[in-house]
């Protein structure tokens, strides 16, 4: 009897070292997943460090959008007849007058405009993590949803702190949407319904994701409904016709007629789900699936419909927006932000689910599910390096700046107006926005861009023309309307790897035609 408690005795030391060492090590796991993302939140805040200071585009439509708050600085209309003179982007202008704003603060030039999209962007991060942390009670997480958030950064296109208007948009959504989960009193929701209404004037997809969320209102609270959904509605009714009758008629030309008439690209049907989110999301996609199911299934309180709801508008409206002409790999912003949600949201509810189980059972499931988080990291992992222009890129893009100074006369840098002002010179229409009028459809307002153009071209109006491509000849004019220009063409970079756009499409400036003399 004396020798079996000591031949006993060594193996429960052995267990007890073995429970220990797996503590450790899902420990470790844990706190390693949460290192990985907020990694990504770190890369994120250096490399909008050097990218906003940045003096030319980062992506091609920025130049644009600089532009527009040029306009508004000078006191003019944004939504005016299109022109060669300007013709205004396809959104709703707040970004616009907010970048103004603080243009006057900090100074001109993308610093401004590229500020407002890197605090909206750290704006989003935190509500984002306020959110599950508010369902949860974890911070670690509403770390994680967070930093799976910011993870996306190259997977939207590297858009979260360009001069555009998305990331203003997603961060008033995000704000408005916490008020509606969270609200108690009526005033939350007289305030969620002017945030979600200003997100609206930032991009107007807020009001396809809006939709379900007024919905779910209605089957929680009719008071509340009323009043969210009727704060919503005047606010962007009573604005809508204040801007159109200030700008007699073009704000609903640019924001709702000539959006409408885009063409369709059906190959953006499928491609949303399976490139846009299921590929690089696939784990955090069956996550949400498994948060929203379970949701479903628990009848028990109608609260529980607020993110299958919001589901609906968060993947449908961005779904919506991407089969639209244009479209590009910063429409799915919101979808990112709600899987990332329910990502955090899934996680926290897995871990709850198995404190039922033996200790080293748990401990097993933990450390499981942290490695497959892990890999889903993994999944958005991106080259940092390549998200900031070179050297190279910025020198030349210094001497082109010269070169259009040194120029007598006008220039027309069609995708680039920026540039001319840079110089010292007149900006006009961008390329980008007059397809998107002539695309769209062919009445009187499209035949008298078509005719400006024309007669611009007809009398050699411009010393020098900077194309991107030949597209343009192609597509708005007949190729003996360039004759004037046709005999003095040239490249505008010897370099064929500098000066391209880190972000968003490739286009640069690539053809210069000089105007012939008259006795050519």
């Amino acid at each position: 009897m004396p020798k079996h408690p000591a031949t006993i005795q060594p193996v429960r030391g052995e267990i007890c070292s073995s429970d220990g060492a797996l503590d450790r090590v899902s420990l470790f796991v844990k706190y390693t997943l949460l290192a990985i993302g907020v990694a990504y939140i770190i890369v994120f805040v250096v490399l909008a460090f050097f990218r906003i200071r940045y003096p030319f585009e980062l992506e091609w439509m920025e130049g644009g959008a600089l532009c527009h708050v040029q306009r508004v600085l000078a006191g003019q209309k944004i939504y005016v007849g299109p022109s060669l003179e300007f013709v205004a982007f396809l959104y709703t202008p707040l970004f616009y007058y907010v970048s103004a704003a603080v243009t006057k603060v900090v100074g001109p030039g993308f610093v401004p405009l590229r500020l407002v999209s890197f605090v909206s962007s750290l704006g989003s991060f935190f509500i984002i993590f306020l959110m599950v942390k508010r369902e949860t009670g974890s911070s670690y997480s509403g770390g994680l949803a967070s930093c799976l958030y910011a993870a996306t950064f190259r997977l939207s296109g590297a858009w979260f702190d360009l001069a555009r208007v998305d990331s203003l948009f997603l961060f008033l959504l995000l704000a408005g949407l916490y008020l509606v989960r969270f609200g108690t009193s009526s005033w939350s929701y007289v305030l969620a319904g002017i945030i979600i209404a200003l997100s609206y004037f930032a991009k107007q997809t807020a009001i396809l994701i809006s939709l379900p969320v007024i919905f779910y209102c209605f089957l929680l609270d009719r008071k509340k409904f009323a009043i969210f959904a009727g704060v919503l509605v005047s606010t962007i009714g009573l604005s809508t016709l204040l801007l159109d009758h200030v700008h007699d008629g073009w704000f609903t030309y640019y924001t709702l007629q000539v959006p409408r008439r885009l063409d369709w690209l059906e190959e953006m049907f499928a491609h949303f789900w399976t490139q846009d989110i299921l590929s690089p999301l696939p784990i955090a996609c069956l996550m949400s699936i498994y948060y929203l199911s379970s949701q479903l299934l628990d009848r028990t309180c109608k609260e529980n419909l607020f993110y299958p709801l919001l589901a609906f508008g968060m993947l449908g409206g961005p779904w919506l927006s991407r089969m639209k002409h244009g479209s590009y790999h910063n429409i799915p912003m919101p979808s990112y932000a709600l899987i990332s949600i329910l990502f955090g949201l899934a996680t926290h509810r897995l871990l709850e689910h198995i404190q039922a189980a033996s200790t080293n059972k748990r401990k097993l499931i933990e450390l499981s599910v942290c490695l497959i988080c892990i890999m889903q990291f993994a999944r958005l992992a991106y080259d940092p390096f390549s998200q900031v222009p070179g050297r190279k890129s910025l020198e030349e893009g210094w001497r082109l700046v010269r070169t259009l100074a040194e120029t007598e006369g006008d220039v027309y840098v069609a995708s680039h107006g920026y540039l001319a002002v840079m110089a010292g010179k007149k900006s006009y229409a961008h390329a980008i926005a007059i397809g998107s009028i002539l695309r769209s459809a062919r009445g009187e307002a499209e035949a008298r861009l078509i005719r400006d153009i024309w007669q611009a071209f007809q009398e050699r109006r411009f010393e020098m023309v900077i194309l991107d491509s030949t597209y343009f000849l192609r597509n708005w004019l007949r190729e003996t309307d360039y004759e004037g220009y046709c005999t003095s063409r040239q490249p505008v970079f010897d370099d064929a790897s500098v000066f391209w756009p880190v972000a968003g499409a490739k286009f640069r400036p690539e053809i210069i035609m000089r105007r012939c003399p008259e006795n050519e």
